[in-house]
């Protein structure tokens, strides 16, 4: 049990600082994460409000004469994006109903961009793939009149690849497998990644991530979730305010805690021997010192099987355990001094020390048996108190008590040494008479008598002129009758005479009354 306990203990301390290094490192990951979305969010939104920012100082340094002159807001217009890098793809500009002022034709008037431009607000649109395979943004600024009314909307492209911010996200990345998403919630597209296969992909379904589904839906913060391809992961989301956007930076759980696998195998290496061999030694030692206490066991459990006598064992040490044994050994010393006492409760009458049924029978058998070899009689008087139940239910049940011990004592003054008066119900008493020899119905007769006159004689507990009696029933035997038989003819010869009138006996087959 020491060794089991040793080992479980330790086992316990193992799991109990892994649990907790690991959930202090994911904690530590998760916050180290998150600084690293905030950061990368903002720079993001810098990025894009660089671009709009240029694009509302464009629409305010717009000639309003040359919305009316394609050829020369074409021109100017290039003249801008040749001496900016800020939106490489071009800039165009478009009236109200989508038609672009430049002679360039028609716009898709329900963009996103465009709508809300139109409303009056600054916006960027869906990136999309340009036929070179970079990633293009389109952005759009509203273009008012001195009313501050909206009369056309200014577009303008940036090119994320171009502008490196994919790079940018490759050199943000934590880990040899973490990675930097940014994800646009109103598209359901990864507008950019450090894993270049997943830029410009939808989003997963519902149900796949919930972490994203969480952050698609509002969440900022971090957890602890499992991606598309099954992997749990680290995982803190950051807002992009400009464009609605969100950034979300990832770290697999098996590379962002892989410092605690390195740290069990360093305690299985370097503490594992250590440990076994301490747990050998003690093994060994409190085998030593349980020994006696072994031995001790296996002799008290052999005693309690009926292998050995019951006997003191023998003190090795003088220690805790010697001090058991000797405990031991004081408690056996007084089971056995209780031995007899015990045995007499279970033979004899608690309140008056008379024998009880069970002696009775064995000691009626034995008469009997003793008198069908010697030819002789043997008696039994079964006597029932008269009046008891009134006298009881009058002075007490205490009262009662002490007037069965003196009808106890009484009776035993009566009969012989070899005789057995016996106590076998509340009021019955049987005085088992043997060796009788003829005449030995007058014998039991006479018996019979002096119990009534012993038991007639005035009891200390008489109150207002009460008086006990008794009736005795009487039958005899000679060794061929079973002792039950004997009790129940005796019982019956009890009964009548108590029908002939209390304070008297009957005979089985003799008609005697005294």
């Amino acid at each position: 049990m020491g060794l089991v306990m040793a080992v479980v203990g330790t086992a316990a301390s193992y799991i109990q600082l892994t649990r907790f290094l690991r959930e202090d490192l994911t904690r530590s990951v998760a916050t180290q994460q998150t600084a690293l979305a905030t950061y990368v969010a903002r720079d993001v939104d810098n990025y894009l409000g660089e671009r709009l920012s240029f694009l509302e100082r464009l629409a305010g340094a717009v000639p309003p004469e040359l919305l009316a002159q394609p050829g020369q807001l074409r021109a100017w217009l290039a003249e801008r994006s040749t001496l900016s890098a800020l939106v490489p793809l071009g800039l165009t500009v478009a009236d109200t109903g989508g038609k672009r002022l430049d002679d360039a034709g028609q716009l898709v008037t329900d963009s996103p961009e465009f709508t809300a431009a139109l409303a009056g607000q600054r916006a960027v649109g869906r990136p999309h793939a340009t036929l070179s395979g970079h990633s293009a943004l389109p952005m759009a600024v509203p273009m008012r009149n001195g009313a501050g009314q909206v009369v056309a909307v200014l577009l303008g492209t940036a090119d994320l690849t171009a502008d490196g911010l994919l790079d940018h996200l490759q050199d943000g990345r934590v880990g040899q497998s973490g990675g930097i998403l940014v994800i646009s919630p109103r598209d359901r597209l990864f507008v950019a990644s450090t894993d270049v296969s997943m830029s410009l992909k939808p989003t997963p379904p519902d149900g796949v991530n919930l972490l994203h589904d969480r952050a698609m839906a509002g969440f900022r913060g971090s957890g602890t979730t499992r991606n598309a391809k099954g992997i749990d992961e680290i995982s803190a989301i950051a807002s992009v305010p400009t464009s609605g956007w969100f950034v979300v930076a990832r770290l697999p759980v098996a590379e962002a805690l892989a410092p605690v696998g390195r740290m069990q195998s360093f305690i299985l290496a370097q503490r594992g021997p250590a440990v076994s061999a301490v747990l050998i030694v003690l093994g060994l030692v409190m085998a030593w010192l349980l020994r006696p206490l072994f031995r001790a066991a296996d002799q008290a459990d052999r005693m309690t099987r009926g292998e050995l006598p019951l006997a003191p064992l023998k003190v090795v040490r003088d220690d805790e355990i010697g001090h058991l044994t000797q405990a031991f050994n004081r408690l056996l010393a007084k089971l056995l001094d209780n031995q007899e006492a015990l045995e007499r409760l279970a033979h004899h009458d608690t309140l008056t020390g008379l024998p009880n049924r069970k002696l009775l029978d064995d000691r009626l058998q034995q008469a009997l048996a003793h008198a069908g070899r010697q030819g002789h009689m043997v008696a039994v008087l079964y006597l029932d108190l008269d009046g008891f139940k009134s006298l009881n239910d009058t002075f007490g049940h205490e009262a009662g008590d002490r007037v069965l011990q003196e009808i106890a004592r009484r009776l035993q003054e009566l009969v012989r040494q070899t005789d057995t008066v016996a106590r076998i119900g509340g009021d019955e008493f049987v005085l088992l008479a043997t060796g009788l020899k003829e005449p030995a119905e007058q014998g039991a007769l006479a018996l019979a008598q002096r119990c009534i006159d012993a038991i007639t004689e005035p009891l200390p507990q008489e109150q207002a002129g009460m008086a006990i009696g008794v009736s005795v029933g009487i039958a005899l035997g000679n060794g061929s009758e079973a002792p039950r038989d004997l009790l129940a003819a005796a019982d019956k010869a009890m009964y009548r005479a108590k029908q002939g009138g209390r304070g008297s006996y009957a005979m089985t087959g003799v008609a005697t009354e005294g």
